[in-house]
């Protein structure tokens, strides 16, 4: 089999990768085996997933796209699918288009090939039937400028004064806010919030994609805050498992690829508790689902959509959504950030009307008419063109930007990166045996098809 450039062939590996580094060295430092530090099902948790099988699998994956002629371009795993068809597979055989290997690619050499390192992680992008929610907030950057005025008619020159202004001059909040749904419909609720918030939403179909959560750690590690990850999944064992695997793989995405990330994920609703507090109506679980029995003797509960929250509650939901996002929120800041913006204006316009003479007024004028004159067919964007350089008078400096206040006291995270691996990985794994401090659960046990 051809190889890939300056990677040694998978059997040739002498070396782990960042992900198993990390899990074989906290081994050793606790003296736990590796299955007592794995949170998901070991097939699926990414600090596992560095075997010989699974470098071979991807490997193989990367290598035939290569040959394929796959280059940079961006496909859909069902994509990839379709051109690798008829492909011989690392065991000989051909791949076929049926279920067996179509799943195969999904969960082994997709999953294989990415969290290795195989295929850039963003190269594989997702194209479902219903596309996910995805909603990202992106904060302007303050600019100090002069302006004539002008927003709609275009007035006579001789009535156009400066004016000091100051664009985008916004407070930044102390975290990077995301909200998670597992289902669409949650957007009449969480939609304005998460603007009202400043905040990300992802509101796929289900657990989340570890191509949505690429772009959530992606973001969150170029934004510089801390994240905090807010999730809002059904009462029941599926909805509880989503919150720890975007944990999990937030983890394995801090030690391969942003190593600055700093996150918090926390479980926010629904929960059994407010299930039983708030009189939801519940149905029985799926006689499919092998954790029912777990389920119900730890949470005393069925099975609760959060859709019912949403439609029989819709205020009892925002009410929820609000207090968690308020725990990371300084609703005093924007307030704060206009009184020192009124007060710069202030200053800065006594400072031009100081300043200003005879001349500097006539070649301001001037220069406001040149403008006029080139952006008759565009009256809509005079109000940005019209922009005048300050540079030429000595305005006040920027103001200071005021700092949020915010209390240190909030819901304790399902996980923090700021924990230790070893606490991180634990209280992943306590949360998913639905009760602290309890051992000899398998991961598999519980997770299901995570």
């Amino acid at each position: 089999m051809p190889r890939l450039p300056g990677r040694p062939p998978w059997w040739c590996r002498v070396t782990a990768s960042p992900l198993r580094q990390v899990l074989s060295d906290v081994a050793a430092e606790t003296g736990r085996p590796m299955k007592d530090l794995t949170v998901l099902a070991a097939q699926n948790d990414p600090f596992r997933i560095d075997t010989p099988a699974r470098h071979r699998d991807g490997e193989w994956l990367a290598i035939t796209a290569r040959d394929l002629g796959l280059g940079n371009r961006r496909i859909h795993l069902r994509g990839l699918h379709y051109m690798v068809i008829g492909r011989p597979k690392p065991d000989g055989s051909p791949y076929t288009n049926t279920d067996a290997d179509w799943t195969w690619l999904q969960s082994d050499a997709g999953k294989a090939a990415r969290w290795l390192q195989y295929i850039p992680f963003d190269q594989i992008v997702d194209q479902r039937n219903a596309a996910p929610t995805v909603q990202i907030f992106e904060p302007p950057e303050p600019e100090a400028y002069l302006t004539v005025g002008v927003q709609v008619d275009i007035p006579s020159v001789d009535d156009l004064m400066p004016a000091a202004e100051l664009a985008d001059f916004n407070g930044t909040q102390p975290y990077k806010l995301v909200a998670f749904g597992e289902k669409s419909s949650l957007a009449d609720v969480l939609g304005p919030i998460v603007e009202q918030y400043r905040a990300d939403l992802y509101l796929p179909t289900g657990e989340i994609s570890d191509t949505l959560l690429y772009q959530m750690a992606s973001i969150g590690a170029a934004d510089g805050r801390p994240m905090v990850v807010l999730c809002f999944s059904d009462a029941d064992p599926a909805g509880w498992q989503m919150p720890i695997s975007i944990g999990r793989k937030l983890q394995a995405f801090k030690v391969s690829l942003f190593p600055d990330l700093e996150f918090q994920v926390h479980r926010v609703a629904l929960t059994p508790d407010q299930v039983r507090e708030y009189g939801l109506p519940s149905t029985p679980l799926k006689e499919t689902e092998k954790r029912a029995d777990r389920w119900r003797h730890e949470m005393g509960v069925e099975q609760t959509e959060i859709d019912a929250l949403a439609s029989l509650r819709p205020d009892l939901l925002r009410e929820i959504a609000r207090d968690a996002f308020e725990q990371f929120f300084d609703t005093t800041l924007d307030q704060r950030v206009f009184t020192a913006q009124g007060q710069w204006l202030h200053d800065a316009q006594r400072a031009i009307d100081e300043g200003m003479n005879a001349a500097d007024l006539d070649r301001l004028r001037a220069m406001a008419t040149a403008k006029l004159g080139q952006l008759q067919d565009e009256i809509d964007r005079l109000n940005s063109a019209l922009r005048v350089t300050a540079e030429d008078f000595e305005l006040p400096p920027m103001p200071g930007m005021p700092e949020p206040r915010i209390s240190r006291q909030h819901a304790e995270p399902l996980i923090d990166s700021l924990w230790s691996f070893a606490e991180q990985t634990q209280r992943l794994i306590d949360s998913k045996s639905y009760r602290q401090n309890r051992a000899g659960i398998e991961p598999a046990d519980l997770e299901g098809a995570a």
